[in-house]
């Protein structure tokens, strides 16, 4: 299982920030419904991609690996997050009795903030030197593939330096079948691998989390981290905790 949990573990670095990805799939499988993945849109914009496709098997992979890709392309053609999961909606909509959940933010560079989209996804969480917030959406939103007339509201967050953002599937967070205790498992294990600078913090998360447990759910981890020279220049937003 270690091997497999290595070849579903990437790790890179970009100017200030640098960002960890882990899938941990059901029960051992080689592959599953969830993905996570982070790349560049322009020299000031990181994509964040990350989603959950209902079920686990090859079937669901190959789902997955079809909205992955639409998601993907529609960034690359310069598409908003909210219109992104607009085409990803139109895409799972063509395939009937099937739902998933996604958010896809963009971490701007140059503005130093977070402009992110949600389709029914677990909120994603940020760490600073003076606080660890829920990033909730302005407005709760549907999963993908339900309403064909689906569009998602835009939020934005300031992202400062030395921050952390943690993203994950309900993979995660549901490995015991509580949920509310798996927020507050995860809420501790980012709290004590951003008071210790652990990297990756991922597969931290992942080990802590994951390892030692019968996960029955496909599960996904993406952090990001922005060095202390990463320096917002826009005005804080409130974020829910």
């Amino acid at each position: 299982m270690k091997d497999l949990m290595k070849h579903l573990q990437t790790q890179a670095r970009y100017r200030d920030i640098e960002w960890s990805t882990c899938i941990f799939p059901a029960m051992g499988q080689c592959y599953g419904g969830d993905w996570c993945e982070a790349f560049l849109l322009s020299e000031h914009m990181l994509a964040l991609s990350i989603g959950d496709v209902c079920g686990h098997g090859p079937e669901q992979h190959a789902l997955m690996r079809g909205l992955r890709q639409t998601i993907r392309h529609a960034a690359l053609d310069g598409l908003s997050p909210t219109d992104i999961l607009r085409v990803a909606n139109e895409f799972l909509c063509k395939h009937p009795d099937q739902t998933a959940t996604a958010l896809f933010a963009i971490l701007h560079l140059k503005h130093r903030s977070l402009s992110f989209a949600n389709a029914g996804h677990p909120a994603p969480i940020m760490a600073t030197t003076t606080a660890i917030s829920f990033l909730m959406p302005s407005q709760p939103d549907i999963p993908l593939g339900i309403d064909d007339n689906f569009m998602p509201l835009l939020d934005e967050v300031a992202v400062p330096a030395s921050a952390l953002l943690v993203l994950y599937t309900d993979g995660v967070t549901e490995h015991a079948q509580q949920p509310i205790e798996g927020e507050q498992e995860l809420y501790n294990a980012v709290s004590y691998a951003y008071q210790q600078k652990i990297r990756p913090t991922a597969s931290f998360i992942q080990d802590r989390m994951l390892l030692n447990t019968k996960n029955r759910d496909d599960a996904a981890i993406m952090n990001v981290f922005t060095s202390a020279d990463f320096v917002s220049t826009m005005r804080e937003i409130q974020t829910d905790g």
